[in-house]
């Protein structure tokens, strides 16, 4: 039977995600928003990928299998989107596209990545050290983007720092990346043309977001303003906190996780503490379960953990799923597999149903 304090705690808990996602929904999608989701289906991006990290790209209608709250549901479309100029060279091999739309607006050709630095502001040996460890393979990461895909980079320590807005600029990005080792205030980055998240984010905020957690419901909200799937890459040491001999999450990370649902992002998260273990590393294996994405170490073997990233982000499967009948509003759980033996399926665990 739990006591007083801990009722009153669930309660407390219970009442801030109820105000949280109730703010979260009455804020207005942007106009140029225009996501495949109708009222009574919900698009889940999925990536496969085989016992060698590679993209599984033959797959079908039938080879998905998707339950919402345990029952399963009718999977309506599934199409495998490509997102590296190799992944669309495989793709269009035995096609032929004929009486193309003149009037028909391509899907952009590029990858949004977000760069999701947490720096220790406590300057901890084990984490600072990890951090300045795997500058090479970030910037070997870089290099390998295409020229149609564009990063931002944010950086945590005490509060959500704004480095750098979507750019191309490779320079400018691993310069980025190199000056959040500094607990510094940066300076605002320079417009740029859409997409981008400098108006979508709000210094004062920024300044408030005094967990990473919070920080990511920050950075969700601005990403809610660009249309399609983003991914995050992490850059951390931990999420969650420990309590009583255990690590829980915090209050926040539901309204965080809810927040990155409706932005479509998926969490990357490249442990970068030099430890083999440690059990911060709870919450951020959570957030990439959660989130569609993957959790790795980079302590032992950091470019196997960025090759298994590249590889990847290579693409990505967008499922169109007819919702139940019976859909009360509310988070419902989702679950994907397919029906191919070896493989590994990261797609979001749930959506909200906010009933408009």
């Amino acid at each position: 039977m739990r006591d007083s304090g801990q009722r009153t705690a669930d309660s407390g808990l219970k009442t801030l995600l109820l105000s949280a996602v109730c703010c979260l929904l009455s804020i207005p999608a942007p106009a140029q928003v225009t996501e495949k989701i109708s009222v009574e289906r919900v698009i889940v991006d999925a990536r496969v990928t085989d016992y060698k990290g590679e993209p599984v790209t033959d797959l079908t209608i039938k080879n998905f299998r998707v339950r919402i709250d345990g029952k399963p549901v009718k999977v309506e479309s599934v199409e495998w989107i490509p997102e590296t100029a190799a992944a669309r060279g495989l793709a269009t091999i035995g096609t032929q596209v004929e009486n193309p739309n003149p009037d028909q607006q391509p899907a952009p050709a590029g990858r949004l990545l977000v760069f999701f630095i947490q720096t220790d502001f406590a300057r901890n040996k084990v984490r600072i050290g990890g951090q300045m460890h795997v500058m090479h393979n970030a910037d070997e990461l870089v290099e390998s983007l295409e020229p149609e895909d564009k990063v931002a980079v944010l950086q945590y320590d005490s509060h959500l720092k704004f480095r750098l807005d979507f750019t191309d600029d490779k320079a400018r990005i691993k310069g980025a990346v190199r000056d959040a080792l500094a607990i510094d205030e940066p300076n605002e980055p320079p417009i740029v043309p859409n997409p981008s998240i400098r108006k979508h984010l709000n210094r004062e905020d920024m300044m408030k977001a005094g967990t990473p957690e919070k920080a990511l419901i920050v950075v969700g909200n601005a990403l809610r303003s660009i249309p399609g799937p983003k991914s995050l890459i992490m850059f951390g040491w931990g999420l969650g906190e420990r309590v009583a001999h255990q690590v829980i999450m915090r209050p926040e990370y539901p309204i965080a996780k809810f927040v990155l649902e409706a932005a479509r992002v998926s969490v990357f998260a490249m442990d970068i503490t030099e430890a083999d273990y440690h059990d911060l590393a709870f919450g951020l294996s959570t957030a990439a379960n959660d989130t569609g994405g993957f959790y790795a170490s980079t302590y032992r073997f950091p470019a196997m953990a960025f090759d298994r990233l590249q590889r990847t982000l290579q693409g990505h499967y967008e499922l169109e799923v007819r919702k139940p009948e019976k859909n009360f509003v509310g988070t419902h759980s989702i679950e994907v597999e397919v029906d191919r033996k070896a493989t590994n399926v990261m797609a979001r665990s749930s959506y909200l149903e906010s009933g408009d």
